[in-house]
């Protein structure tokens, strides 16, 4: 679609709705005209500078399903496979928050879930 085009339907007070990953599916965004060739090119880049992150935190957001890796290490060095107690699917804000910290074994805090 041509760029006169795009702005006729702008005008029209069409709108531009785009569907990105998140943590449990998709969400709908509204795409500003001049940001439309920017989604087709790189729809995870988008949505990364959307989300006010890096593309490759994007990413490990939406793969973890929203939770965090425990980031300790074990005594052979490797890092720890258990997740942090706490929420699934956690909006990008919160899963920024709890990067960093530990597991339940490592001293992190228990989840009170039952």
């Amino acid at each position: 679609m041509d760029r006169k085009t795009i702005e006729v339907l702008d005008r029209a007070g069409i709108s531009f709705a785009a569907n990105v990953e998140v943590p449990g599916g998709g969400t709908n965004i509204i795409l500003k005209p001049d940001e439309l060739q920017e989604f087709v090119s790189d729809k995870d880049g988008y949505a990364a500078k959307r989300f006010g992150v890096s593309r490759e935190l994007y990413r490990q957001w939406v793969d973890s399903d929203g939770t965090v890796q425990c980031s300790a290490r074990t005594t052979s060095g490797s890092r720890c496979k258990n997740m942090v107690s706490g929420p699934i699917q956690q909006d990008i804000e919160d899963w920024l928050k709890m990067l960093g910290t530990n597991c339940a074994v490592h001293g992190g805090e228990e989840s009170h879930r039952k």
